[in-house]
């Protein structure tokens, strides 16, 4: 019998960020984005592609970057970390703002990269180098049961040792990020 357990959790809101049940020491700004470079560089990480992504995989990226704070994440396989995440936007936040670009005759390639929701797992996985499997879902709500299913079946057909996602949405001014990590024990 394979027991598998969710060993990380972690929220970003307007709120502030919990961390495993526990309030991060850190203040969040809910009107700006901007508190997302002031976490960036609070956690003194050196990752120049950050200011180029969008608030989505900012998001997603900042709340990989707590978790490895409190996991050391050095000893899983590269290739048996696996990432699942949902939304109900996908990159809607990121579209909007190319197509006004588009409008305004003032398109970059660099906006429009960005125009996929799982460009969040890709800058993910070349950050920490994992290879695993990735999945990225649209639901129009977050569905931990449904999110920790796919995850046991990753794990119970032996893709993966370790699954880390959740749900990660930014759209105007709301962004939700509920990250969790769940693995084989």
């Amino acid at each position: 019998m394979m027991n598998f357990e969710i060993t990380y959790q972690l929220s970003i809101d307007s709120k502030g960020i919990i961390r495993n049940g526990t309030p991060y020491d850190f203040k969040l700004n809910p009107d700006t984005y901007a508190w997302m470079a002031e976490l960036y560089r609070h956690l003194k990480i050196e990752y120049p592609k950050f200011h180029k992504m969008d608030h989505l995989c900012k998001l997603a990226f900042l709340g990989v970057e707590l978790l490895k704070e409190s996991v050391d994440c050095t000893s899983f396989d590269k290739d048996r970390v696996a990432l699942v995440f949902e939304n109900s936007y996908a990159s809607l936040d990121t579209d909007q703002k190319h197509q006004k670009n588009v409008q305004s005759q003032k398109t970059s390639p660099a906006v429009f990269v960005y125009t996929l929701p799982n460009i969040l797992m890709g800058e993910i996985a070349i950050r920490n180098q994992w290879y695993g499997e990735n999945l990225f879902v649209l639901n129009d709500e977050f569905d931990m049961e449904g999110w920790k299913q796919t995850a046991t079946t990753l794990l119970k057909a032996n893709k993966a040792d370790v699954i880390i996602g959740g749900w990660a949405e930014v759209l105007d001014q709301h962004f939700d990020l509920r990250l969790h990590m769940i693995q084989r024990r």
